[in-house]
């Protein structure tokens, strides 16, 4: 019997399809609690690895210590006009995961049916954007991604203000709102504000699921010790169990399925905790739905259900 695979992870995780066999899991099974952010008062002296699922956070103190090492690279954008509404909640805890699915009929040999949705992605272009960024000449407000593992949110821009988020994050999306020099003005998915510096972002298309992921894995080994409730390490995903059928998946509560087509008739890939973090390959015009991969698995998901792009916009196939 066949069994669907539960993955958890630090906002990336591995996802299996339905037809993965149960003895393709780990003998072993890690699990841990991470965090997209926390203040700066409360950040480890040293940081190993990827760290964080989505909303968790901590307050900084003033004249909390200065970010000086800057990042070679630099912002870059493939943003047209987004859809999904943000997710505010300021939460003190939160990991992120993924549910992969393993169906309990045999693995079928055909091919999936052709997808309506990934025909129309040759439709007419966005239109133009409403604002610009004065330095860089890309479209305001636009999405972006975290580049870094540890990405300093200050009240100003400059290095001269206060620390007030320090993220563990890589891929987190946050959308652009201004630009000053260097200096970006973020929103991210929980509506908190800050100064980044451009080099800490990266143009890549990137999805969050909103919401308060699973709480209380201790921390894996090798990964900092808890403090305050929070776990900050690795960003590798984890197996936390079998659902053992696809009418198992269906019946979850507070996940969000990830379906083989653009229709929640069909076939259930993976079932997203939380917190996930994705990538955007496809939003095609019209249409009420996204193409993401989450760990090199592929799937659809309803707008509605992600946080990271704009209203009305649409992306084509890189």
């Amino acid at each position: 019997m066949k069994t669907l695979r539960i993955v958890y992870g630090i906002g990336l995780t591995i996802l299996l399809p339905f037809s993965a066999p149960a003895e393709a899991a780990p003998q072993t099974t890690k699990h841990a609690t991470h965090h997209h952010k926390h203040p700066a008062s409360a950040a480890p002296t040293s940081v190993k690895g990827k760290a964080a699922p989505h909303t968790g956070a901590r307050k900084a103190k003033s004249g909390a210590a200065r970010h000086k090492g800057a990042h070679t690279a630099t912002e870059a954008s493939t943003a047209k006009p987004h859809h999904g509404a943000k997710h505010h909640a300021r939460a003190a805890a939160v990991a992120a995961g993924a549910v992969a699915a393993g169906a309990a009929a045999a693995a079928s040999s055909a091919a999936p049916p052709a997808n309506p949705d990934e025909a129309a992605a040759a439709a007419a272009p966005d239109a133009p954007p409403q604002d610009k960024g004065t330095n860089t000449g890309l479209p305001l407000p636009r999405f972006a991604a975290m580049r870094a593992d540890k990405v300093f949110m200050r009240k100003g821009p400059g290095q001269r203000y206060p620390i007030e988020w320090v993220y563990h994050r890589r891929g987190l999306p946050v959308e652009v709102e201004r630009e000053f020099d260097v200096w970006r003005l973020i929103e991210d998915s929980d509506g908190m504000k800050g100064w980044v510096h451009q080099a800490t972002l990266v143009g890549q298309r990137t999805f969050v699921i909103p919401g308060q992921p699973p709480e209380g894995h201790a921390a894996a080994l090798g990964e900092a010790s808890a403090k305050s409730g929070d776990v900050i390490g690795k960003a590798d995903a984890r197996v936390l169990g079998y659902v053992p059928s696809e009418t198992e998946a269906r019946q979850r509560q507070g996940d969000t399925l990830l379906y083989s087509q653009s229709d929640e008739n069909s076939a259930v890939v993976a079932v997203l905790q939380p917190g996930t973090v994705g990538t955007l390959k496809l939003c095609p015009p019209g249409s009420t739905w996204c193409k993401v991969v989450v760990k090199g698995y592929t799937g659809w998901l309803p707008r509605r259900v992600f946080w990271g792009l704009l209203p009305g916009e649409t992306l084509q196939p890189s």
